[in-house]
C-alpha cells in the first residue's frame, strides 16, 4: 500500500458525540484525546512520518470559556507525555499563534519542542490556536520584515513549520469543508470525509481511509501521474 508521508485530521465531532449521550461536552473532548492519541501511535506503527492534527482554531475563542480551558488542559496533557515521546522517538511541534495561549502550555510548547526536535520517528504538528489565513498572513509579514519578494516557495519557508505538504487531509464528522485549515498547504491534498465522529473513529477506518488514498492517481496538474 503507498502509505502517505503526511497525513493531517480534522478532527470533529467530539461534542456531538457527548450530546448524543447526554454526558457534557468535556467527555467528548476527552474521549476525542483518547483517539487522538492511539491514531498517532497507530500512524507511528505504519510508517506515516507527518502527522498534523487540528487541536484548536482561531474560530474556537468563540465557545465558552469553560471549554476553552478544557480543550487548553488536554493539549497540556497530552504535551506532558514527554517520556513517552523519547521511548517512541516522537518530535512534537506546535502550529499555531502563542498569543493568548496560557502561559503553563505555552511553557509546555516550548519545551516538548525543544526537548524533541532531534526524534525522527514521526512528526506530530499540533495545530493550537491555529488559523490558515492567519498562517498566510504572518509568512507575508516575515518576508516583507527580511525584504525579500513574495513568492510561492517564500511563504512555504515562512509559515510556522517547514513540512512537506499533507498527501491527504482527514475529516471526521460529516462535514465537508476545511475550515481555515492548512489552506496554503493543501493546494493538492486528496480530501477525504467521513460521517463517524472523532469519538467513534477507529484504526479499522482509518487503515481503509489510507487503502483508498493509496488507490487515486495525484497528477498535481499534470498528465498520467506525473508531475
Amino acid at each position: 500500500m503507498n502509505i502517505p508521508n503526511h497525513v493531517a485530521i480534522i478532527m470533529d465531532g467530539n461534542g456531538r458525540w457527548a450530546k448524543s449521550r447526554g454526558l457534557a461536552r468535556a467527555h467528548g473532548h476527552k474521549r476525542g484525546l483518547d483517539v487522538a492519541e492511539r491514531i498517532i501511535d497507530h500512524s507511528l506503527e505504519i510508517g506515516i512520518n507527518y502527522l498534523s492534527l487540528y487541536v484548536f482554531s482561531t474560530e474556537n475563542w468563540k465557545r465558552p470559556d469553560k471549554e476553552v480551558n478544557n480543550l487548553f488542559a488536554l493539549a497540556g496533557k497530552y504535551l506532558s507525555r514527554f517520556e513517552k515521546f523519547c521511548q517512541d522517538r516522537v518530535r512534537v511541534v506546535v502550529s499555531g499563534e502563542k498569543e493568548g495561549l496560557p502561559t503553563n502550555l505555552v511553557n509546555e510548547i516550548e519545551y516538548i519542542e525543544q526537548n524533541t526536535k532531534d526524534f525522527d520517528a514521526i512528526c506530530v504538528n499540533l495545530c493550537i490556536n491555529y488559523g490558515g489565513q492567519r498562517e498566510i498572513v504572518e509568512a507575508v509579514k516575515r518576508l516583507n520584515r527580511q525584504n525579500k519578494e513574495i513568492t510561492i516557495e517564500g511563504i512555504k519557508e515562512n509559515l510556522y513549520h517547514d513540512l512537506p505538504a499533507p498527501d491527504l487531509i482527514v475529516r471526521t464528522g460529516g462535514q465537508q469543508r476545511l475550515s481555515n485549515f492548512l489552506l496554503f498547504q493543501s493546494a493538492y491534498s486528496e480530501l477525504v470525509f467521513t460521517d463517524t465522529l472523532w469519538p467513534d473513529f477507529t484504526n479499522e477506518e482509518y487503515d481503509a481511509i489510507l487503502s483508498e488514498y493509496s488507490k487515486r492517481i495525484r497528477n498535481f496538474g499534470g498528465l498520467n501521474g506525473s508531475k
